[in-house]
């Protein structure tokens, strides 16, 4: 039998030791390293921190090709918890912290009673009275075959940009792909106040390409800032990974200049160059070489969409980052706006949180919900083509859920119109047979009447975008337009915020008035459950809102009232007087 960690095994051939049983522990095994050992030969991923003595488990016989590499059941004397932050168990597929007990815990650290109490605490599970277990830091989800599977390091995660990101999730996604071998994601720190994340692997992949299949896999702010290929993994003399041996990222200008041909390269020369802070740009060096970001590409394609009246969605930049080759990419009819139908806003741990669109079918805002949640936070977004009822957009959306999580149980939020959906979504899941906890809807307006339905235009959904990010549009004259809303929020926002295209603002117009005649339409079905109601104040239709939904909730309806405008519900200075009651909405049992 062969122990050794994953990096020291990478490092060796497993020709020649076809006999031997390979057990690997210590860091995080990829599963390219199953790929390359498994196969004529027994291999076990083990898991056991210090503190719990040896092993806490082991994984059944690993089979190359089987996805993340499983860290295994509990050995005997030992028992796993998974647990969320506060103590609570969850269920299979979600993403907890990992806690261990049994005979093998130690008692403690020596003479450090202070990081004691804060690892080895009290164990609700136990039989016997002052059992104690150990927290392992480690971010862990059970799978259906009863086995764990590793994420990364709850001390790990990194905030960039307001975007808590687990590099492990990163990485797994990075080691996926064809012609990488070994991965490691990290952020580094290189310029103070500006933390990046960087992927390193071993393999032939070209970084270009690897960075534009990610960008079609995980939300843009996951998508590493630089890719960098290199020969082999740094050790340390104990065989584990040396991360502060790995190379710093050089960004910079390609080795020749090559001057912009067409207008429409030096438009987007220009832009590059300003949104970087650099003096100028030739056509064949790459956004992300020289500097840029998911953020910083937000901001570019925004530059270009006006600049150039055109629809270029950020998944193109990623696609073709040089000026030569997004210029070419401008006259493809496929560069246009693109909405998925899922996004992550938020990572997090414990069970996900779906937020059903407002009216506009477009589910940024709930970002804003980010400083009170530690859940992950995922937005449904409106793709469907003219759906014909509520219910109709229902089953959509609850098949993208089950798409996303397919175990639940679930729990939904919905402001506007998307507490209407919300609401039938949960009806919708529960008619499958699924488990919906939690349902809190915000202002949630049932139109009873087509006729006080208006028809809603562009200037109201660019105001209702300025007051989502808290800016006031008195001084400009009704109807606002989209140069007007452009100059607002380069004046008076964070840059961080870049206005949607102008073909995605009219996609939202067309949502709005499609689902206000969805609305005046529709009738709710019975939720069996629970209803937590967010009401702006004073109440826009006069009508008493917890009165109007108890009719089609089979279980307490719960009013808050919230001294804001329907319209500002989503508002960072308006969450500021509520945002903790909705954690509180979400922690109830």
């Amino acid at each position: 039998m062969l122990t050794q960690t994953p990096s020291a095994a990478a490092a060796l051939s497993p020709q020649g030791l076809e006999s031997v049983t390979l057990v690997v522990g210590g860091e995080a095994c990829p599963a390219g390293l199953v790929d390359q050992w498994a196969p004529g030969r027994t291999m076990i991923n083990a898991y056991g921190p210090t503190e719990a003595t040896i092993y806490a488990a082991m994984s059944s016989p690993l089979v190359p090709g089987s996805g993340a590499t499983p860290i295994g059941s509990p050995v005997a004397g030992a028992s796993l918890f998974v647990l969320d932050g506060w103590l609570r168990p969850v269920p299979v597929g979600v993403v907890g912290e990992l806690y261990v007990a049994g005979g093998g815990v130690g008692l403690g650290y020596w003479r450090r009673a202070d990081l004691t109490g804060t690892r080895f605490v009290a164990c609700p599970f136990g039989q016997t009275p002052g059992t104690r277990m150990y927290r392992t830091g480690d971010l862990v989800w059970w799978g259906t075959d009863g086995q764990l599977r590793y994420l990364g390091r709850a001390d790990n995660q990194v905030k960039i940009r307001g975007f808590r990101i687990e590099p492990g999730e990163v990485g797994a996604a990075l080691s996926r792909m064809a012609g990488v071998d070994q991965v490691v994601v990290i952020a580094r720190h290189d310029h103070p106040g500006d933390p990046r994340l960087v992927g390193y692997f071993t393999g032939n992949a070209d970084p270009t390409e690897l960075r534009a299949a990610l960008a079609t896999q995980l939300p843009h702010y996951m998508v590493p800032t630089a890719l960098i290929p290199i020969a082999e993994l740094p050790l340390t003399v104990n065989g584990k990974l040396d991360t502060r041996a790995l190379p710093a990222v050089q960004y910079g200008h390609t080795q020749r200049y090559r001057a912009p041909d067409t207008p429409a390269e030096q438009t987007l020369a220009a832009i590059y160059a300003q949104v970087l802070g650099l003096d100028r740009v030739s056509v064949d060096d790459s956004f992300f070489d020289l500097g840029g970001d998911s953020l910083s590409a937000m901001r570019v394609v925004s530059a270009i969409n006006t600049t150039l009246n055109t629809d270029v969605a950020v998944r193109v930049l990623f696609d073709a980052p040089t000026v030569c080759a997004l210029a070419q990419k401008l006259r493809a009819p496929e560069s246009s706006v693109e909405i998925v139908p899922v996004e992550v806003l938020q990572d997090g741990c414990g069970l996900p949180l779906f937020c059903l669109p407002p009216g506009g079918g477009i589910s940024w805002a709930y970002r804003n919900l980010s400083p009170y949640l530690d859940c992950p936070i995922v937005g449904l977004q409106q793709i469907h083509d003219g759906p014909e009822s509520v219910r109709e957009l229902a089953s959509a959306y609850a098949d993208a859920i089950q798409t996303h999580d397919p175990e639940g149980p679930y729990q939904l939020l919905g402001w506007s119109f998307g507490g209407v959906t919300a609401h039938q979504v949960a009806v919708e899941l529960q008619q499958r047979g699924a488990v919906v906890v939690r349902l809190i809807a915000l202002d949630p307006i049932l139109i009873r009447d087509a006729s006080t339905a208006t028809v809603v235009s562009e200037s109201d959904v660019l105001e209702a975008i300025l007051q989502a990010v808290g800016v006031a549009a008195e001084q400009y004259c009704r109807p606002l337009t989209y140069s007007q809303a452009q100059t607002l929020i380069q004046q008076e926002v964070d840059a961080e915020f870049a206005l949607p295209s102008r073909r995605l603002v009219q996609i939202m117009v067309a949502n709005a008035n499609t689902n206000l005649q969805l609305n005046a339409q529709h009738q709710p079905g019975i939720f069996a459950g629970r209803m937590v109601l967010f009401s702006a104040q004073p109440v826009r239709s006069g009508a008493d809102l917890q009165q109007c939904w108890r009719q089609y909730v089979a279980g307490e309806v719960t009013e808050y009232p919230v001294n804001c405008t329907h319209e500002e519900l989503l508002n960072p200075a308006a969450l500021k007087t509520f945002g903790d009651l909705i954690r509180a909405a979400l922690d109830q049992p």
